[in-house]
């Protein structure tokens, strides 16, 4: 299976060890996954016509079975691209602020193109979206999540913190010192770890919050797992994950998880390998504080063990290459079969 890979460079270019960012990580997990994946850098601040030709020339020039674009802007999936006589499998990780979004993937899912998405509650939040902007219903061609467990299961540690969370130093959304705000009046030992601040609002945020101990900022990420396999628990802190890589890390480490939750639904419920290994509070600071503290109570006695053996069992990179495999085979079959292609070569 010969891939094209188109990747955004805007955090810098493609790099199996130097990356940012959980699409970065994924689009890793893609090149280590398949033995024939071949990477296109674009710099989405060009023309995203000339991109899309790119992207095109490219995969013809490497005889290409298919496209993969984990992007939504118009450079990898715009209108332009919907020509391709190769198939473009699109994987969205984001949550849309905006009605163009659907129309992009809609008009993709016309030319037998295909769509799939890391969560059926990211789905429907598109179409509920959708829905405002009087859009029809775009239908998933799948769900694929967003990363693994792979190498040596961790040991257990001696639990060191009550509560832990890893997030980006964000203040509207991530909202990492959230844990600190709800635990203040408590003695529990709280620990968060996030990055260094890049702009002046993350300034800010730092700076209102300097007066907490036990925060990390910028660490390893070998590192920040060493702490999180400390805690007794790993708080979620943002209610609009489209899946939750670190809760996945989190459980994995056998560390049960807590969701901050909106209407009481969170797209990392869907991880956890039982109902008992994660809890979800109400995304409100008038009770999110005494619903934290009841959560964590709750795990106080919780089997460890079952938790990570359990989430290695469901979330091994066998199962996800299986998984992402099939969608790729759905894409191909899907797109030869509309497209009335006479030939249409595999190169395994």
């Amino acid at each position: 299976m010969r891939i094209v890979l188109p990747y955004n460079d805007h955090l810098g270019k493609f790099s199996k060890t130097n990356f940012v960012g959980g699409i970065e990580k994924f689009c890793v997990q893609i090149m280590e996954t398949y033995d024939d994946v071949h990477i296109i850098n674009i710099n989405n601040k060009e023309n995203p016509k000339d991109n899309t030709e790119k992207i095109k020339n490219f995969a013809r020039e490497k005889n290409a079975d298919i496209i993969i674009s984990n992007w939504h802007q118009a450079s990898f999936v715009g209108s332009s691209i919907t020509d391709s006589e190769i198939p473009i499998m699109f994987l969205y990780h984001s949550l849309p602020s905006f009605g163009s979004f659907i129309k992009t993937a809609l008009n993709l899912k016309k030319h037998n193109h295909s769509c799939f998405f890391v969560s059926e509650y990211q789905h429907n939040i598109v179409n509920e979206l959708g829905k405002r902007f009087k859009e029809d219903y775009l239908d998933a061609d799948g769900f694929i999540n967003s990363s693994y467990v792979i190498g040596d299961k961790p040991k257990l540690k001696e639990i060191e913190y009550d509560c832990i969370t890893i997030g980006r130093c964000e203040p509207t959304e991530k909202k990492p010192f959230l844990l600190k705000e709800y635990l203040k009046d408590t003695d529990y030992k709280s620990m968060v770890i996030t990055t260094n601040p890049i702009n002046e609002k993350e300034k800010k945020y730092i700076e209102n919050n300097s007066n907490w101990d036990n925060v990390l900022m910028g660490i390893k990420h070998s590192e920040a797992m060493e702490h999180l396999s400390k805690s007794m628990t790993y708080f979620s802190t943002m209610p609009f994950e489209t899946w939750g890589i670190t809760a996945l890390e989190a459980l994995s480490h056998g560390v049960p998880i807590i969701l901050n939750s909106k209407k009481m639904k969170h797209s990392s419920e869907s991880i956890p390998a039982s109902n008992k290994h994660y809890k979800k509070i109400l995304w409100d600071k008038k009770v999110g504080s005494e619903q934290l503290i009841s959560a964590i109570e709750s795990f106080r006695n919780i089997d460890r063990k079952e938790i990570q053996d359990m989430t290695w069992d469901k979330h091994n990179h066998t199962e996800w290459k299986d998984n992402f495999s099939n969608c790729i085979d759905k894409t191909l079959d899907n797109f030869k079969k509309n497209n009335k292609f006479e030939k249409f070569t595999w190169h395994c």
